[in-house]
Parts: C-alpha cells; structure tokens; sequence
C-alpha cells in the first residue's frame, strides 16, 4: 500500500514537471496602454507541436490564426480594458492557454493648431502617433510590424525582422535582431516605412545592447527622410573598429568620422543614443549625438540624393559584421522617433 500511494506522488510530480515546461508567453503587448490594431506575439514553450492557436478577447474568439510559432498578429480592439487570451492545443491534445489585461487607448487626433508639423505628418496604417503642438512621435518601433530586411554586403543569414523578446528588455519588450554572416564583414539592414510628414526636425532615440561586441565591426542606426524627389538619410554608425562615431553623406556614399568616442562596450550591457538631426538650407544637417548620457556637438551637412517616395520617413536599424564572420545578436528597445 505504501508502495503504491509512492508510485502516485512520483507519478503526479513527473505530470506536474512536464506540464510547468509547457507554457505560452505572451510577449506583446505589455502591460502598458497601447493603440489599436494591438500587436499580439506569443512564445510557445511545448514537448509536442502545436496543432491550433485561437486568440480570445473578453471571452470571445477573434482568430483562428495558422498554428506556426511564434504567434506574430495584428488584432483589432476598442478603446479601453480587455482580457487578451491566447489558447493553444498540442498534438498530444494537451491544451496551453496565457491572459493579460490590455488597456487600449482611445484614436490619437492632433491636439495642435499649428499648421506645420503635427497636421502635416501622417503615420502609416498601423503605425500608431502622438502628437502635442507641432511635435509628433513615434514610440516603439521595434514592436511595429513592416519591417523588412536586405543584406546590405555579402550573403548572410539574418532574421528577417525584429523577433520581439520579453528579455532582455527595458520595458517589458525588446526587439533582436540577428546577424549570421557567410563571409567576411558581412552586413544586415533592417528598413520599417513610418509615414508621410513635411516635417524639418527630427530626433532619433534608442538604447540597445549586444550579446558578443568582439563579433561586430558596428552597428548603425538611421532616420530617413524624403522631400519630393531628395532623399535625405541621417545614418550614424557607432564603428568599434575606429572607435568613434561617423555620419553617412549621402550625396557622397561615404562615412565621414566624427571626434566623438564610441568604444566597444560589454556584452549584454544597455547603450543609449539620442540623435539630433534637421534639414536646413537643402542639406541633411547632424546637430548633436548624446551617447549614454554625454551630449556632443556634430554640426556637419551633407547634400542630399535623388530619390522617390515623396515626402516618406522611416528608420532602419543595421549591424555590421567582423573579418572572421562571427554572427551575434542585438537588442534594440525603446526606438522613438519625433519630428516637428
């Protein structure tokens, strides 16, 4: 008898470690007010393959997605508190299922009466804006779908957008990129379209790590901005071989060192960049950089291209391989644009 009772404690331990492996998490949106379509991505943590994938709102299903993993879909909600359920059923028929409260804030209309920036600046459907006076903003962005990727040299493997990540990350959500080069200084860029804006003043903001700096000749982060047919594009590439920033010239196709340092940091240890940058005069005008919290004066211009996509901004996110072709990962969160 004693024997027996052993066997069914052992029994439900084992049921009980098999089934805490199996789980889904529910990595966008997070806790925090979002807008609607909602971002919703979902890791799925399964000892069998999962055969279907319906998500639930307020009790009610809304989609029956494909079941491929992870989950990666955009879902429509009103404004205010909703439960978001994700249901999963594996092909053991074991069933998975996660919640979270999510906040979904009311359509953002201009607040400004200025006629220059906020009226004349147009997100992308989907691209969610805020916008106060004549400034508007973009937060996010590594959790926004449209993303896109082309090797920039070379043939490597990369991921083809940002994967979302509950960790590491700042705010609840991380986007990482990946990096597998096939050959030497291989090279990925990563591209997202925002919206239209006749906007002259643009600052970028981001903070981002790297899980093995000695693999990465640099990693660049980019605002673009289109003018009917010139296309201007305020690259900044934080080049650990230099060790110092530079600015793209477009006009030229060249880098153009700065004075300001950018040593490689540890791994998996956060940076933060701000990047001012404005069109003055027909040329691409880098005002200032301030990286991890030190303020520096760039003042250098640069002629514009010919270009189409008129009036068209976005970002672009790029890491740079080394001679030995070592792939790495990068960690971008908290990517905000803002332009007046």
């Amino acid at each position: 008898m004693l024997f027996s009772r052993r066997l069914i404690i052992l029994a439900l331990l084992a049921v009980s470690m098999i089934s805490g492996a199996q789980t889904i998490s529910i990595v966008s949106p997070t806790a925090s007010t979002v807008s609607s379509p909602v971002h919703v991505v979902a890791n799925f943590s399964s000892t069998a393959q999962i055969e279907s994938i319906s998500v639930v709102i307020d009790g009610a299903e809304v989609a029956q997605p494909q079941a491929v993993t992870p989950l990666d879909i955009q879902i429509p909600m009103s404004a205010g508190n909703h439960t978001l359920t994700i249901n999963a059923v594996q092909s053991d028929g074991l069933q998975l299922s996660a919640s979270r409260s999510v906040d979904v804030s009311a359509p953002v209309t201009s607040t400004g009466t200025s006629s220059t920036s906020s009226s004349n600046t147009v997100p992308d459907p989907g691209i969610a804006m805020s916008t106060s006076g004549g400034t508007s903003s973009i937060s996010h962005i590594e959790e926004k779908s449209g993303w896109y990727m082309f090797p920039d040299q070379g043939n490597p493997n990369c991921s083809s957008r940002p994967n979302l990540m509950s960790s590491p990350s700042l705010d609840g959500t991380s986007g990482r990129f990946h990096l597998d080069p096939t050959g030497q200084f291989n090279n990925c860029l990563w591209p997202i379209k925002l919206g239209t804006s006749t906007a002259t003043h643009f600052k970028l903001e981001t903070n981002f790590q790297l899980s093995n700096p000695s693999s990465s000749q640099g990693i660049e982060f980019s605002s673009n901005k289109h003018i009917g047919t010139k296309w201007y594009k305020f690259s900044v590439q934080c080049s650990y071989y230099k060790g110092v920033f530079s600015v793209w010239d477009t006009a030229g196709s060249q880098w153009v060192a700065t004075s300001i340092p950018c040593k490689r940091p540890a791994a998996n240890a956060w940076q933060n960049l701000v990047v001012q940058t404005e069109i003055n005069n027909g040329k691409a005008v880098f005002v200032s950089l301030t990286f991890n919290g030190v303020t520096h004066t760039i003042n250098k211009s640069f002629n514009p291209r010919t270009s189409t996509w008129a009036n068209s901004f976005g970002v672009h996110v790029q890491m740079n391989g080394n001679r030995s072709g070592d792939s790495y990962y990068a960690w971008v969160d908290n990517l905000k644009i803002t332009l007046w």
